[in-house]
């Protein structure tokens, strides 16, 4: 399975990217593509799903009958970022926060790392293969191409 993220192919890659704590997992459908995003607790090794099925799973997350998913802030309803299901298009894009000082803008053409207003890395037109393409950690490091998962997760093959 091929995912496109910003003009990045990630091959297989059960977790193109990873955000702090927050898991975005993008599948094969008789669709196109589906999503789950989840938020992983190392306290009690359970998933805490934001969309699972590509069914949102909180009040800041909504869907359209074209199967496009978009994220709000919480509070302020403020757009964040958007999923979109369509096969060769940039599935994911927007601004996704790690926390108060780092983020993640995908758009069509890269995706872009960010502490503050600084850029940290551009990714432009990579081929990312494993179980994570991008990994950034609350604390602004990047990890590309990461082969391990947090401990007690599982991947489960699906049918």
């Amino acid at each position: 399975m091929n995912v496109v993220l910003g003009s990045n192919d990630f091959f297989g890659v059960p977790f193109p990217i990873v955000l702090a704590d927050r898991f975005f997992h993008i599948h094969s459908t008789a669709q196109g593509f589906g999503l789950d995003v989840f938020r992983w607790d190392e306290q009690t090794r359970q998933p805490i799903y934001e969309v699972k099925a590509s069914s949102p799973q909180a009040d800041n997350i909504s869907t359209n009958p074209t199967g496009i998913i978009t994220f709000s802030e919480p509070v302020s309803g403020t757009f964040l970022y958007k999923y979109r299901p369509k096969a060769g298009v940039s599935q994911i894009f927007g601004k996704v926060p790690v926390n108060k000082e780092f983020g993640v803008r995908i758009t069509d053409c890269n995706i872009t790392i960010m502490a503050g207003n600084a850029n940290i890395c551009t990714l432009v037109r990579n081929e990312f293969k494993g179980l994570i393409g991008i990994q950034v950690g609350a604390d602004g490091s990047v990890g590309i191409g990461v082969g391990r998962l947090p401990k007690g997760m599982i991947l489960k093959r699906q049918n």
